[in-house]
């Protein structure tokens, strides 16, 4: 049974979109390791079908997700060596997947949850974005929305939330950015919109909306600042716990 708190992540680099895409989802990695989580993190020469396979069958994690280019049927990793695809995805049962890919949730996730996947999220169209700026989308201007859009999903996950929460927070994110974009006076303004909108509408959730790869983490801010917390062996300030904060 996949165990929770362990994660395996494929972030190949070997062109633009992939390596761009990588930076971003190195905010999630550093994200979940923050939460406690024992990551696998295979990024670029790395990020091979031999060591990703490897490391869901030995390490066993709730938790898959990656980038890379796609089609409706499969999703690659380092160079465009084919990861999954559909009737070879055995690997991802049980577990929650994410994959910032185009296309795959036409066939590869529905495929992945009728294999006994847990939960997949991902895109049923091109996955576009707008960047200028080379390296982190976050740097970017334009990337920037497009990014805080997808890392919401990953954050909620490492956050405790469940998929159908994460997925709806994600939506949130994307519906902000829409709306700061339809009031920007920019030459490049309707063309994040036309990308932003297109993301967000085929952003698909499969499976259990339920799942979680972690427990809910506890707001702060429900902890009176007076009081005390009891652990084994001594006791911490609750205003100390206030500073741990997202």
């Amino acid at each position: 049974m996949p165990i929770p708190y362990r994660a395996t992540v494929s972030r190949p680099c070997h062109d633009p979109a992939t390596c761009y895409g990588a930076l971003g989802l190195k905010h999630a990695v550093d994200y979940f390791i923050d939460a406690g989580f024992m990551v696998d993190d295979y990024y670029a020469g790395d990020a091979t079908r031999e060591n990703i396979v490897k490391s869901l069958e030995e390490k066993d994690p709730i938790l898959f997700f990656m980038v890379g280019h796609g089609s409706k049927s499969v999703t690659t990793c380092q160079n465009l060596e084919k990861l999954f695809w559909v009737c070879n995805c055995k690997e991802l049962s049980g577990r929650v997947v994410y994959t910032l890919s185009c296309l795959c949730g036409k066939e590869l996730g529905p495929d992945i949850i009728e294999k006994d996947g847990w939960c997949y999220i991902g895109y049923n169209y091109v996955f576009g974005w707008v960047q200028v700026k080379p390296g982190d989308p976050l740097d970017d201007r334009y990337a920037r929305g497009f990014y805080e859009a997808v890392l919401e999903i990953l954050y909620s996950l490492a956050d405790g939330l469940t998929t159908g929460e994460a997925y709806k927070r994600s939506i949130d994110k994307w519906n902000y950015w829409i709306d700061y974009w339809s009031r920007q006076d920019d030459i490049l303004a309707s063309l994040v919109l036309a990308w932003m909108i297109s993301d967000r509408d085929h952003q698909v959730l499969i499976g259990d909306e339920n799942a979680r790869v972690a427990i809910p983490v506890l707001p702060a801010t429900l902890i009176p600042a007076t009081l005390p917390l009891m652990i084994i062996g001594g006791v911490i300030a609750a205003n100390e716990v206030g500073k741990i904060t997202r």
